[in-house]
């Protein structure tokens, strides 16, 4: 009789159970969520503990997934990417950078890369490095989407040879936005004030006006040499990534960013690109947490703008046409 009995007894039990989910425990609802790569220990306790400010708390569900979408700022030097990084860790559902410092999270997390003979690095030392970066912006600040900044020179060229970050890109879910300073002699300018040994950003705006009034750059025919030099870098970066099978990427000016009209338009494309939700980004939430350093227009930055602009190397180059864009926009204020 009791043989009789337990099928009987199983199939109501499971039946209450898919009547009523709510009597499943909450461990093993989750627990096809649990080898999310990004997630360390310290997130895992309670997310509600963790998040940042302006975050959307993540609830584990399978319809939000903490750290489940990653993305790699990738950029170069002198090229707005603090700041970028700052007005992306403002929206919900998006983290920029991982362990706090005096102007925000801190995003260039391999920077133990910059000016080292990159030759000699093996793919499981970069690899490990890459993953543990995504984990500490998991670990800060737990978002739908995670990530960080990284500079072309910190990128070992063996690994793009290989296919061995293309692979790895994929096989995690990882997006490439490509944040470009089209006007390059303003990253120059930029490089050649910094070397004056003023800060490279600032969140006090009584101390930013105070270092306006630096010093322009002068140019000769090896200035715009380099300066044509350096656009070709990042037009052959953008091949190297444009070309990545099942690998999004964004494209991100940084002089498109600006305009506060055309930065609501792009932050607005590129929150539902980094999360696949239109989370409607509010306009306050725009403006990132650093101030500019430095006058916008390119005349105000290079010595001799006119005979610069007019030299017959400089007139179809992509830094003109952007140094015009911000003449146009900021030009009569």
């Amino acid at each position: 009789m009791l043989k009789r009995l337990l099928p009987l007894a199983t199939l109501l039990i499971l039946s209450v159970l898919v009547t009523y989910p709510s009597l499943i425990g909450k461990n093993f609802m989750n627990d096809g969520f649990k080898d999310v790569k990004c997630m360390t220990e310290g997130v895992a306790q309670s997310n509600s503990q963790n998040v940042g400010k302006g975050k959307v708390e993540m609830v584990e569900t399978g319809l939000s997934v903490p750290c489940e979408k990653k993305y790699i700022l990738l950029t170069t030097q002198r090229s707005g990417s603090t700041w970028t990084c700052t007005l992306l860790h403002q929206l919900d559902g998006i983290s920029c950078g991982g362990r706090p410092s005096k102007i925000g999270p801190v995003s260039e997390l391999l920077i133990q890369y910059s000016r080292k003979d990159l030759a000699d690095v093996i793919w499981s030392t970069y690899k490990k490095h890459l993953d543990n970066a995504f984990a500490e912006v998991c670990q800060y600040h737990p978002s739908q989407s995670i990530g960080f900044k990284l500079m072309y020179d910190q990128i070992p060229p063996q690994f793009l040879e290989d296919g061995n970050l293309e692979t790895y890109m994929r096989e995690n879910g990882v997006s490439f936005l490509h944040l470009v300073r089209e006007a390059k002699i303003l990253k120059m300018a930029s490089s050649f004030n910094n070397s004056k040994e003023k800060p490279s950003h600032s969140t006090n705006a009584t101390a930013v006006k105070e270092l306006r009034g630096l010093p322009k750059l002068p140019w000769n025919d090896k200035t715009i040499d380099n300066m044509l030099n350096i656009e070709n870098i990042s037009a052959d970066w953008q091949k190297k990534i444009r070309f990545m099978p099942l690998v999004p990427e964004y494209y991100l000016s940084y002089e498109s960013l600006l305009n506060k009209e055309d930065r609501l338009n792009h932050i607005r494309q590129i929150t539902v690109f980094l999360t696949n939700e239109n989370l409607n980004p509010n306009a306050t939430h725009i403006n990132g947490t650093l101030f500019q350093l430095h006058e916008p227009l390119c005349s105000d930055r290079v010595e001799n703008y006119t005979g610069f602009r007019m030299h017959h190397k400089v007139r179809e180059s992509r830094s003109a046409a952007a140094c015009d864009m911000i003449e146009f926009y900021f030009g009569g204020k």
